[in-house]
């Protein structure tokens, strides 16, 4: 019995009123009639519905959109993703044509409910397509110079149309916030505390955590977001913009917390307060070279941070005595450094590559090889028609100078002949170098390439946070888990490695005999 096709639905709203004025269930009706005329069903899971934005140069990181392509990508009697109208699907030209194109793939094609006209593949009907697109890029672009029009006038009038700052909430006024009764004056208190020199910045923070600031369950502030609030001058009555457009309006509607001139004189503490948190490291924390790629799987269906994070840790009170652990982000359960990396490591070796990933690595290394020859070729080349180049002006130098006409200036010649002769004693040597460094840079460029592959697992803890996501997600795409008995599984293992077998694999000497490159 053949299996009935079925479809996916997309229904969107872009303004709350859309959504007051029952834009969603309109829409489900409208794709719901589409899907009966052309005889598909739509599962109870095949249902998207929110009100994400669909302006340009937003649809490419779009969730919805990524979740659909995966459903169509697993189920195969997709063939259709139902839409209302062309700007429920999208509000961009090039963007709309690439995602029918992405779907088209996965055998499905976009259907507009409420625009037959548009389901056609003849040429009218893309053009009739285009000029809807068209149209719904256009509007969003005019409300975007409306919306940008509108925030420009309320600051001009003093007026915030933003979301209320903390310590403030909606006022009466529209653009007015109102001070909180409770956080407005317990923010009061320590930006003046830190004026008046009470207390420095680091207590102050304390203090805000640890007041009536905080109620109804606030996440506690950090320094770098406390710093943020006590230098925002909205906080002594100002209001400004400072993104697409410049705006400011120190004559703000709302009430002030503290003064301009206290608002001067807090930028001046904390720009002279030296900032103690480095920051993430651009490469990652070599010490924990496991953080983030490890998810615990306590948390992994409850939590959106299941992932472990390494940290120092000490007794309290011998300063240089350090514990090296990971914890989990969410339920800070944890394991020692030297527990987790035996278990990753061990990952490896119970799952080696494989004869086919052998002759995969074989070809890889011949091409980047191949590569960097040529890389060497033309950096050889280059030093070849400079030295060319010096010679034939050495040559010229030379005859100039024997000229009676340019005796006057015989010695500065002379000089220039000597600066060229050194040039090209150093480039002779970096050409000779280049040219001795090939046969030597093959051998260990493979012993190198040959000796990650069968140590993969120590090497995976030392190699760069980039190589070493690269290696991850080729030998391990789903990552690592931590199971509740501390034991470690991946879900996922690439073809790369899977089903090897247990014959002995062969030394690293034999194994560079594989590889030949011409000319070397």
């Amino acid at each position: 019995m053949t299996k009935q096709s079925s479809a996916i639905a997309l229904c969107r709203v872009s303004s709350l009123e859309q959504l007051e004025n029952n834009s969603l269930n309109r829409q489900k009706e409208s794709v719901l009639q589409a899907a009966l005329k052309l005889g598909v069903t739509i599962p109870n899971d095949g249902w998207w519905s929110g009100s994400v934005s669909s302006k340009k140069g937003t649809n490419l990181s779009r969730k919805d959109l990524a979740e659909m392509l995966d459903y169509c990508r697993k189920n195969k009697d997709v063939k259709y993703l139902i839409v209302d109208r062309p700007d429920r699907f999208m509000r961009s030209i090039d963007e709309a044509i690439y995602f029918e194109v992405e779907f088209r793939k996965h055998g499905v094609k976009v259907w507009y409910a409420s625009d037959d006209e548009l389901n056609n593949d003849n040429l009218m009907s893309k053009f009739l397509k285009f000029t809807k697109y068209f149209s719904a890029e256009g509007s969003n672009d005019d409300r975007v110079e409306q919306s940008i029009g509108g925030a420009l006038k309320a600051l001009q009038e003093g007026r915030y149309p933003f979301a209320p700052k903390p310590g403030y909430r909606k006022g009466i006024i529209k653009g007015v916030p109102d001070v909180h009764p409770v956080r407005g004056p317990a923010l009061q208190k320590v930006l003046l505390d830190i004026y008046f020199r009470r207390v420095t910045p680091t207590q102050a923070l304390i203090n805000l955590n640890n007041s009536a600031f905080m109620q109804d369950g606030h996440s506690l502030y950090k320094m770098d977001k406390f710093r943020k609030i006590a230098t925002d001058p909205f906080y002594a009555g100002v209001v400004e913009i400072n993104k697409q457009v410049q705006v400011r309006n120190e004559n703000g509607l709302h009430a002030p917390l503290i003064t301009l001139e206290q608002h001067r004189e807090l930028i001046d503490i904390f720009d002279n307060k030296k900032k103690t948190q480095k920051g993430p490291r651009k490469n990652g924390n070599p010490d924990y070279p496991l953080s983030n790629l490890v998810t615990c799987k306590l948390c992994a269906n409850t939590s959106t941070i299941p992932r472990y994070a390494g940290y120092r840790h000490g007794n309290g009170k011998n300063p240089n005595l350090v514990y090296h652990k990971y914890r989990c982000r969410a339920c800070n359960r944890y394991l020692t450094r030297d527990e987790l990396h035996p278990k990753i490591e061990q990952q490896f070796r119970d799952n080696p590559i494989t004869k086919g990933g052998v002759d995969d690595l074989i070809e890889a290394l011949d091409i980047v090889w191949k590569r960097r020859e040529a890389k060497s070729k033309q950096d050889a080349q280059k030093i070849s028609k400079k030295l060319d180049g010096l010679e034939d002006a050495i040559n010229s130098q030379v005859l100039a100078a024997i000229e009676p006409s340019n005796a006057s200036i015989k010695q500065e010649i002379l000089n220039s002949v000597a600066r060229n002769k050194n040039e090209v004693e150093v480039l002779e040597k970096e050409l000779k170098g280049l040219k001795q460094k090939a046969d030597t840079d093959r051998e260990r460029f493979l012993r190198y390439a040959f000796d990650f592959a069968d140590n993969m697992g120590s090497r995976f803890l030392t190699i760069s946070q980039e190589n070493r996501l690269r290696c991850k997600q080729i030998v391990f795409p789903a990552g690592f888990y931590l199971d509740a008995k501390n034991n470690v599984y991946t879900p996922e293992i690439s073809e790369l490695i899977r089903l090897a077998g247990n014959k002995k694999d062969l030394s690293i000497t034999d194994k560079s005999h594989l590889v030949r490159v011409k000319r070397l």
